[in-house]
């Protein structure tokens, strides 16, 4: 019951703003609640769903050279009672691109995000720390979304560190 309490709140808030603009009409609880099902009609959702747990959600690749591809595997168990899948993963940046399991993930099996991240023109000469993160989004989930992250330190290269020089004097 916790994990619907923001969506109620959510709601709730949604309702009374609303509610504002036409003719105050009130809101019960069940009309909400009935509004949060309609939002996600998918009957799959009604039976048992699946947690996944991650082994990390952050990761260190430490000091890196500036046009690496650095690529990290998040992997994470189904450790519920239903099947899930993962929805989406959206990073937050251009430099980072994810990839992550398509299949359904039945209880007891695992499942992986990857992070690729290019870290060209993303240095300084006495390192510069990249801090990036996916917002992965889960399907018939007890957890909605979780949020990895990774963090390099990038030294840029000679050339760099001469091309900068030579644009900026």
């Amino acid at each position: 019951m916790h994990h619907r309490l923001p969506i109620l709140f959510s709601l709730l808030a949604a309702g009374f703003m609303a509610a504002c603009g036409n003719g105050g009409s009130a809101l019960s609880t069940e009309k909400i609640e009935n509004e949060a099902t309609a939002e996600n009609p998918n009957p799959k959702n009604n039976g048992p769903k699946g947690t996944p747990v991650f082994t990390d959600t952050v990761f260190n690749f430490n000091k890196v050279t500036s046009g690496m591809q650095l690529k990290h595997r998040y992997k994470f168990k189904n450790v519920g009672k239903g099947d899930l899948l993962i929805r989406n993963c959206q990073a937050a940046c251009g430099c980072t691109t994810p990839g992550w399991t398509k299949d359904v993930i039945k209880p007891g099996e695992e499942g992986y995000v990857d992070a690729t991240f290019n870290s060209t023109g993303r240095g300084a000469k006495d390192g510069l720390e990249n801090e990036k993160s996916i917002t992965v989004e889960f399907e018939n989930s007890t957890i909605e979304s979780v949020l990895l992250k990774f963090k390099a330190t990038v030294f840029s290269t000679p050339e760099e560190d001469e091309e900068y020089e030579q644009n900026n004097h």
